[in-house]
């Protein structure tokens, strides 16, 4: 791997595992003690439902929590934000625009060269050869182990663990 991918490798590990995981229980545990302990101790009437801390992070994660999922629900059925996250990204991703690597490169790639050869030869009046012919067998063989589940190619480490 070169060294200029590795490193936007790793800063994208990165920023996934700090937004994703670290950020997330920070900003719960950050909104929670600030709303809390800031807003909640100067009211009243929230220190007579919520007497304690624990309580109120009781309560919070009771309904904040469904808040939240059918919030991600919404965004990826209803609302229509995801299907344009999914268009932004597919507008400028460089394997639109190439063969991905997988099971694309390795199998539908030749298969689709192969399919192109046999027509050719085949417009021709030509015969196919036994290297031609051991080739569509191995890519026929490809295709099934495909379509059985299997992986094409190598895939990378840390797939089939």
């Amino acid at each position: 791997m070169k060294k200029k991918t590795q490193g936007f490798r790793l800063f994208y590990y990165f920023r996934i595992g700090y937004a994703t995981y670290l950020a997330m229980f920070i900003g719960v545990a950050n909104v929670l003690t600030t709303t809390y302990f800031l807003a909640g101790k100067k009211i009243p009437w929230i220190q007579q439902i919520f007497p304690n801390f624990e309580s109120y992070v009781a309560f919070c994660i009771g309904v904040g929590v469904p808040i939240v999922v059918v919030v991600g629900w919404l965004h990826f059925k209803k609302m229509g934000t995801y299907t344009q996250e999914v268009a932004i990204s597919q507008q400028y991703s460089p394997y639109n625009y190439k063969f991905p690597p997988g099971y694309n490169r390795e199998v539908f790639g030749p298969t689709y060269l192969a399919i192109l050869s046999l027509n050719i030869k085949r417009l021709k009046g030509e015969k196919l050869t036994q290297e031609e012919l051991e080739n569509i067998l191995s890519l026929e063989k490809k295709l099934k182990e495909l379509m059985e589940g299997g992986f094409a190619g190598s895939p990378p480490k840390g797939v089939l663990e």
